[in-house]
């Protein structure tokens, strides 16, 4: 279902997978995390002053030749509901025949953890999958909103002066098998994991790569400016 927050349009689905199949998305989420961290690969970034975190695709052969037999399922299923959300929600009219990159990112929480405000600069929309939630969290009307449990959080994006920051953000209640899609460019974030176990989910972040009308440019490559 679409929903439109504010002039947003967000998604939220439930995801079609058995839960067997779920459990081996979320282990292979989980491996993959720990690979990384181990070994974590070279990059052709310049140097920054904040460490990245994550710089993997687990849509490359590289991952996907440790991946389940579900994993090809999952991804044709991202890119067919993306097609069909630019199609219904943007008017996107020949969203079958664009071409669309995307990079799947594995995330896992500990207790306590939580995912800072940001936005994706890279892409045009996000995809997320929660595969573990963790266990014994309490009930969201039991909760109190200062502190939360893991709930996603978005912020509306229209500039409004004066407007207290509770009147601008919507909190989604997380659970396994839940899937939301929405802009990358919307402020978003997480309230910190404070239940027990563990929070595993899949982000995959999309993009249109052959935009419409695109062969009326030219690239700007000339030679060296003088000025």
């Amino acid at each position: 279902m679409i929903e439109y927050l504010w002039p947003t349009p967000v998604l939220k689905d439930t995801a079609p997978w058995i839960q067997s199949e779920m459990d081996e998305l979320r282990r292979y989420t989980v491996e993959r995390f720990h690979d990384h961290q181990t070994h974590p690969p070279v990059h052709g970034l310049p140097d920054v002053d904040v460490r990245l975190r994550v710089q993997l695709n687990l849509f490359h052969a590289h991952h996907e030749a440790h991946a389940p037999a579900v994993w090809h399922p999952w991804k044709l299923w991202v890119e067919r509901t993306y097609r069909n959300y630019l199609l219904e929600a943007h008017g996107v009219r020949n969203a079958q025949e664009l071409k669309i990159e995307a990079r799947c990112i594995p995330v896992h929480y500990q207790p306590g953890m939580r995912a800072q405000p940001h936005y994706h600069h890279t892409c045009d929309h996000v995809l997320c999958l929660y595969l573990d939630c963790g266990q014994g969290r309490s009930p969201p009307h039991q909760r109190s909103w200062t502190v939360g449990d893991g709930e996603l959080i978005l912020q509306d994006p229209r500039p409004m002066a004066g407007f207290p920051f509770w009147e601008k953000v919507r909190y989604i209640e997380t659970f396994p098998g839940l899937v939301v899609l929405h802009p990358s460019r919307i402020w978003h974030e997480t309230n910190p994991f404070n239940a027990q176990g563990e929070r595993t989910l899949l982000v995959v972040t999309l993009r249109v790569a052959s935009h419409n009308y695109s062969d009326l440019y030219t690239e700007l490559r000339g030679g060296t400016l003088c000025l």
